[in-house]
């Protein structure tokens, strides 16, 4: 089965964990759009993309005990290097060796032994921008977290390009998972890349969005259930997801595994989320839906 993974940040690494041991063809596309700590101060002196969360779904699929992790995940102390990961250092290398973001990741994912596909949303930097209905824009991931009402536009600040090979996974694809993650700054990113958009609107796979466990800690807090799917697809334009699956949804799946309901975690539990999916994989998922429905 081909399965391809939309998002950023913590929420799509712990997918990739817990989906890769049930299917031999996986693809993760990364949201791009960061600029908070070492990956903003990169981006900021080197004009490039966002490299965090890239490297961070890399190494999710590593073995966390070994070597090259503790490598990749350590992080300078003191100097102009200070706060910098130097997994992230050396993506940034990669890219001015290759001149392309998207070989960069793959030459980098080679080093660590991984057989999955990563990709960047795009191989061009651009920010995140959000505006409100009397014209004030805000831009930047770390500013539109900051912001106390919601606004009524969501985009870049710069119309770019599908990184090579996104558009083909996704529109090959027999599963598309988007999530879990902040809705506004990991979630949406990859889905406002226009070729991204299109190719997961018409796509033949199933599409299924999922929810957060845990309030979200930016201005999307005030979004719930529905509401979320609704206010994301009002954004975007065009339906993203044919299923959700809630918090409640998880619980319900997982409520006969002792071992997993003793695990209480305000994040996604990575063995939860696995057998999830498991439980997922075993339904007819080839089916298109007309609208959007939840499992809970």
């Amino acid at each position: 089965m081909k399965i391809v993974c939309l998002g950023g940040g913590h929420g799509l690494a712990q997918v990739l964990s817990a989906i890769r041991p049930l299917c031999s063809d996986l693809t993760a596309v990364v949201a791009t759009t960061d600029n908070g700590g070492s990956t903003g101060r990169l981006r900021e002196s080197q004009e490039c993309v966002a490299l965090g969360d890239i490297r961070r779904c890399c190494l999710q699929l590593t073995d966390k005990q070994s070597l090259i992790h503790s490598i990749f995940e350590h992080r300078f102390d003191g100097g102009e290097l200070d706060g910098h990961s130097l997994g992230n250092l050396t993506l940034l290398g990669l890219m001015q060796l290759t001149d392309s973001p998207t070989e960069a990741v793959a030459w980098f994912n080679a080093m660590l032994g991984n057989a999955e596909t990563i990709l960047p949303m795009s191989d061009s930097a651009t920010d995140l921008v959000a505006t409100y209905a009397n014209g004030e824009q805000v831009v930047g991931e770390c500013e539109i977290d900051a912001l106390t009402e919601l606004p009524d536009a969501i985009g870049l600040s710069k119309s770019v390009r599908a990184a090579k090979g996104a558009v083909d996974a996704i529109t090959n694809a027999d599963l598309v998972l988007i999530g879990p993650g902040s809705i506004i700054s990991s979630v949406m990113p990859p889905l406002l890349v226009k070729e991204i958009g299109d190719a997961i609107e018409n796509t033949a796979a199933c599409r299924i969005f999922i929810e957060n466990i845990a309030e979200e800690n930016s201005v999307a807090r005030s979004l719930k259930g529905e509401t979320i799917i609704d206010w994301m697809q009002e954004k975007l334009g065009y339906q993203f997801c044919d299923l959700s699956i809630s918090p409640q949804a998880i619980e319900e799946i997982v409520v006969h595994c002792d071992e997993l309901n003793d695990a209480q975690s305000t994040q996604h539990n990575i063995e939860q989320l696995s057998h999830v999916f498991s439980q997922l994989l075993k339904l007819p998922l080839s089916t298109k839906v007309n609208s959007t429905c939840t499992i809970n």
